[in-house]
């Protein structure tokens, strides 16, 4: 065999493994309804599903953090803090529970709500969800009673709204296209949609390649789409992070939880009923949804189930869970992450895992050595005062 024919025949071989290499890959994930590689990333969540109160010194994942107690007054009474925003200058915070939103000045002084319940103009009987758009330096509220789109300037300021015949059921803001969750689709249906964001061509609804999965009625507590760097977002029973780019859906990251993925037999329905789904996923603590996605400094950040949090190292595709976090201050542990947006990706809310009414006995009782300012403030909170929230800055 001469040098012409062993050179072909290497060629060959070498063709045939990259094809074979790029069949495999190929087929590891979907997303958009077609085959895209997609790195699959191992994450071990023993902890988040076990009774351990193993909690991590919120200093080895944050850089800074920031304790605010909202002034309680009339117009400010919060009853469920469901997404936090953060400005220079103000924290504004929707309440999921009242419908409004709360804007406070960065120490948690009262400045003013958006709350403007009633039938005409410029009212809603409910939110449904709410974003800041840091471009026009506007509110953009979204009500399904009615389905409409609504504006308020940065200090409040009604400035118009426009109706639809669509009804969603979250969306997030990508510059100049708002990128909506239909609240309509059914099992199998394309249900993420871009419309412009801009209330004179509203109408202009563009479907994206996403279907849907709906086989139980898990919802996992936060916001399923969210704009950091870019929107990211995850479907319930899928454990796919994805993000939007410049029109297209683009499959990110495909979580693998082991022992608490949800079986291929559930997914597929089955012949069980509803009831014996929600046993079964509950359980076996199966995984039904990631939420609060939100990128910086090279890491992904998000919630599975409300349990803890969890941090994908993107440059490492390492992925570590924390059940809770304890704010080295005031000795408080904290697992309730909220969906937190602001211009500069570095933020990130919790609540306290501690029982509003608990507090004064919990600073007395166990968290002895926090900080005397905290203790002070605490000792002189009421039971019905507003929660207190926990606002850390990323590494």
């Amino acid at each position: 065999m001469n040098q012409n024919e062993l050179l072909s025949m290497m060629i060959m071989r070498v063709f045939v493994i990259i094809c074979f290499l790029c069949t495999i890959l190929g087929c590891r994930a979907q997303g958009g309804g077609k085959d895209i590689s997609v790195p699959v990333v191992h994450a071990d969540v023993r902890d988040l599903f076990s009774d351990s109160d193993r909690s991590q010194p919120d200093t080895s994942i944050f850089s800074k953090s920031r304790v605010i107690f909202f002034e309680t007054v009339e117009r400010a009474l919060l009853g469920n803090i469901g997404k936090v925003f953060v400005f220079e200058d103000r924290i504004a915070v929707y309440d999921d529970r009242s419908w409004k939103i709360c804007v406070f000045d960065t120490v948690g002084r009262f400045l003013f709500s958006i709350d403007r319940k009633g039938r005409g103009p410029g009212e809603y009987i409910k939110i449904r969800d709410c974003c800041f758009d840091y471009d026009r330096r506007q509110f953009v509220v979204y009500s399904d009673v009615p389905s409409k789109f609504m504006r308020f300037d940065y200090n409040g300021k009604f400035i118009g709204e426009v109706l639809t015949d669509e009804l969603f059921f979250q969306f997030a803001i990508a510059k100049d296209r708002l990128i909506c969750m239909d609240l309509r689709a059914q099992n199998g249906d394309d249900f993420l949609v871009e419309l412009p964001n801009d209330d004179r061509s509203l109408h202009k609804k563009k479907v994206l390649d996403l279907p849907l999965i709906d086989i139980g009625s898990f919802y996992p507590p936060g916001a399923l789409i969210q704009t950091s760097t870019k929107p990211y977002f995850a479907r319930r029973f899928a454990n796919t992070i994805y993000q939007y780019d410049e029109g297209a859906v683009v499959p990110r990251y495909r979580i693998d939880f082991g022992k608490y993925n949800l079986p291929e037999s559930l997914q597929k329905g089955g012949r069980l009923s509803d009831q014996e789904f929600d046993e079964q996923v509950r359980d076996r603590n199966y995984v039904t949804g990631l939420a609060n996605i939100k990128e910086s400094s090279g890491k992904l950040y998000f919630s599975v189930n409300n349990r803890g949090f969890c941090v994908l190292d993107t440059r490492t595709n390492e992925v570590k869970a924390f059940p809770t976090i304890l704010d080295t201050q005031t000795q408080i542990p904290c697992n309730g992450m909220l969906p937190t947006q602001d211009i500069g990706n570095k933020y990130i809310a919790f609540l306290p895992s501690v029982n509003q009414a608990s507090l004064k006995i919990y600073v007395e009782h166990v968290a002895k050595e926090a900080a005397p300012w905290f203790k002070e403030k605490i000792e002189r909170m009421k039971e019905d005062d507003n929660p207190i929230l926990f606002l850390y800055e990323v590494r």
